[in-house]
């Protein structure tokens, strides 16, 4: 199984943090965003991760990747060719760019690469294992906060049949949180999704528009130890920081 890590954004709410540095390689505790990230990523069956950078960060990841090891992981860095936040490739289109340049054809993971985490990613393949396409989802609190990522309606067995990115009026505070497993039919299919002219840039509204196309289901994350940050502003990134410096005791 692949992973395609997305971290070619520019983060330009977290400036002037991320003038120089990608938002990815900013440490939390002891290490970078991205190190925590693959930490996880390494409990797993996964063999090869793609971390999919913007031309202005590259040499960033490149150096990085130089300097570290994940046992049983293979680490490819790879430059999508964008060097501004106007000319991105979005989300969807750096999946797309990966899958083409890398000619990937097996089941595969997506991560964004702004998140931070404590959940085992084992019970979610297992679960994509036995079902099918998974997304990850995390209960955000509050109506509020849930307006501010994609909200799926789901079965009582966890089938996606319905999907909204950013609702005014959430239906639940279970939101998706940038953690996806997909069979390998789902590198075609995103090709059949751009190809009809939809948004390269949220990975949401390819679910929006997956589960009409294939199963889809959602798996829950609600343990007393599950902890999700996405680090979108300075003020998370900090919060972020308090809590990893309680939980190191």
């Amino acid at each position: 199984m692949d992973c395609i890590v997305l971290c070619a954004g520019y983060a330009t709410r977290l400036r002037p943090l991320t003038l120089n540095m990608p938002k990815p390689l900013l440490e939390v505790g002891d290490k970078p965003i991205l190190e925590h990230i693959l930490d996880r990523i390494a409990q797993t069956d996964v063999s090869r991760v793609f971390v999919v950078s913007n031309a202005r960060f590259a040499d960033h990841f490149t150096q990085w990747a130089a300097d570290v090891s994940f046992e049983g992981l293979e680490l490819d860095v790879v430059n999508d060719g964008t060097s501004s936040n106007e000319d991105r490739l979005g989300s969807l289109g750096d999946v797309r760019f990966v899958s083409q340049q890398r000619d990937l054809n097996d089941d595969f993971l997506i991560i964004n690469g702004d998140n931070l985490f404590t959940l085992s990613l084992v019970p979610l393949l297992s679960a994509f294992k036995a079902r099918g396409n998974m997304l990850a989802l995390y209960d955000v609190g509050t109506p509020e906060v849930a307006s501010l990522y994609g909200i799926p309606t789901l079965t009582d067995d966890m089938r996606v049949v319905g999907f909204v990115e950013k609702p005014e009026r959430p239906s639940s505070a279970l939101a998706s949180i940038g953690i996806y497993a997909y069979r390998a039919e789902c590198h075609k299919l995103l090709g059949d999704y751009l190809a009809e002219g939809r948004s390269p840039d949220k990975t949401g509204e390819f679910v929006e528009w997956l589960h009409t196309q294939t199963a889809v289901f959602g798996y829950a994350y609600g343990g007393e130890d599950d902890v999700w940050f996405d680090i979108g502003t300075i003020e998370q990134l900090e919060e972020a920081r308090e809590c990893w410096q309680k939980l190191a005791g």
